[in-house]
């Protein structure tokens, strides 16, 4: 399957090239929307034809497509608790500020009426009438109005600070009402995402008795071989008169220098034989969900499920270079974005009906598989 893969992405690769020659100007938006349509159209067409796995197949692609979605939702969702979070610590902080503060401003106004008190008015009006000094007396009544004007204003800072706490009490109430939300949509979401996993467990178990023996698993190898090169045959119409990324010859200056896709312990090398097919790209172990990153900035040609390939997506380079991207749990981009190296456009799973968690990352250049490792940093 890997082998024809390879063939198959060779047509797309050597389209490309002339492409980028011929016409510098990226691929409008519309050109992608139609091909996306051309190849949800082609798959559906593709399924329809399909013998006795049409139906498990089906259903494993609905699992998976779920999952990835319900992936998303999760990751948002612990974004926006983690965001409700730290805006709640934040409050809590302010709030245990303001009353630290409202409790030293309560003791200075408390000892200002004190004060006040124990002079009372018939003590101010008698040490007013019994001043000689008419400059003593000057002096004396500034005072008092000094003493009045600061207590004057420390209530008034009291009040304000005694209103902003009740607005941060009232905010923090809130936010705390918005995590519980948050958290039961999160609960849902994760029982939702673990029914749908046992789903495909169940799926990929009847799959693989009906494909008990080697002639059925050959057939179903050649199903997949057949979808594959039929829709990359599509994607190669579309780019037949159009330019996705412009000339770009640092790909090729960086060879060795670029970034790992995800950190993991290769599973399978380029060239590796097995089951009589070579493997044209690399199989590194990861963790459920981790992410997965661009190697280097282009745009987004395909981003789809595949059968065997499980949730993919294609990134073109220019310069007949294009990196692709398989048996992701979820999928972050769509056809057509933009990406920057180190961008996260996919977290690593094992869609496609793989048992282990990981990354297919497979490296071409005009249509011939490159090792990716010859690419990336040692």
């Amino acid at each position: 399957m890997l082998r024809t893969f390879t063939a198959v992405i060779l047509t797309l690769l050597c389209c490309t090239v002339p492409a980028v020659a011929a016409d510098k100007q990226a691929m409008t938006e519309k050109q992608l929307k139609q091909l996306s349509a051309r190849i949800g159209k082609l798959q559906k067409g593709m399924r329809q034809q399909e013998g006795e796995s049409r139906s498990l197949s089906q259903t494993l692609r609905n699992s998976e497509v779920k999952i990835g979605k319900l992936a998303r939702q999760i990751q948002s969702l612990d974004k926006q608790l983690s965001g409700l979070g730290s805006h709640a610590d934040n409050l809590e902080e302010k709030r245990d500020q303001l009353k630290a503060e409202l409790k030293k401003r309560a003791d200075i106004i408390e000892k200002q009426i004190a004060q006040q008190y124990q002079m009372g008015n018939q003590a101010r009006l008698q040490l007013l009438l019994t001043q000689r000094d008419p400059e003593n007396l000057d002096r004396t009544i500034r005072y008092y109005d000094f003493v009045n004007d600061a207590l004057k204003k420390d209530m008034a800072q009291f009040r304000a600070k005694l209103n902003e706490l009740s607005g941060t009490e009232r905010e923090l109430s809130e936010t705390e009402k918005k995590m519980v939300v948050k958290r039961d949509e999160l609960k849902l979401e994760v029982a939702s995402l673990q029914r749908t996993q046992t789903e495909r467990k169940f799926t990929l178990a009847q799959l693989k008795k009906t494909l008990s023996s080697d002639e059925k698993k050959l057939k179903q190898l050649q199903l997949d071989q057949k979808r594959l090169r039929a829709v990359l045959e599509e994607i190669e119409k579309s780019l037949n008169f159009a330019t996705l990324v412009k000339d770009n010859k640092s790909f090729r200056q960086l060879k060795g220098k670029l970034p790992w896709p995800l950190k993991g312990r290769i599973k399978q090398n380029f060239g590796t034989v097995r089951n009589n097919i070579r493997y044209d790209g690399i199989w590194i172990q990861a963790k459920e969900a981790a992410p997965v990153k661009a190697i280097h900035h282009g745009r987004v040609v395909f981003s789809d499920w595949l059968r065997g390939y499980g949730l993919v997506l294609i990134v073109d380079h220019g310069s007949g270079y294009m990196s692709l991207y398989g048996y992701n749990q979820s999928l972050l981009l769509e056809t057509g974005d933009w990406v920057a190296a180190g961008d996260v456009i996919a977290t690593a799973g094992s869609s496609g009906g793989k048992e282990q968690n990981g990354l297919y990352f497979a490296v071409r250049y005009k249509g011939k598989p490159s090792n990716p490792k010859g690419w990336l940093r040692r």
